[in-house]
């Protein structure tokens, strides 16, 4: 670079924030390393290994359609969700909400359960 051109200081600027974000990181470090000492164990012994926010069992009815069935999640206590049939124009009650439709082998599908309707 011309001399002419650099500035009174002669340090480039590019040096300058690299030692302030170095600084940064640091102080960052130090604080995250301090917090995470403290930080006590959330689990109790003995304690359920479930988690509340596991994803519902899922299970299948079989529809007026042969071969289809309806994917419901199995919820405990939950009021019947009432959805319209994609292959009659009535509508059927599950015991939970619809989480979509799967086609099956006729075997399969006779030992279902039937929508209630």
């Amino acid at each position: 670079m011309n001399p002419a051109r650099r500035g009174i200081e002669g340090i480039p600027m590019a040096a300058m924030r690299t030692s302030r974000r170095a600084a940064t990181r640091r102080a960052t470090r130090a604080r995250k390393a301090v917090s995470r000492r403290t930080v006590k164990p959330g689990t109790k012994p003995g304690g359920k290994l479930a988690s509340k926010f596991a994803p519902a069992p899922q299970v299948q009815f079989r529809l007026c359609k042969p071969g289809w069935s309806v994917i419901v999640d199995k919820i405990p206590n939950a009021q019947g969700t009432r959805f319209v049939c994609p292959f009659c124009p009535l509508s059927h009650r599950v015991p939970g909400p619809v989480r979509g439709f799967r086609k099956m082998r006729r075997a399969q599908w006779v030992k279902l359960r039937r929508v209630e309707e």
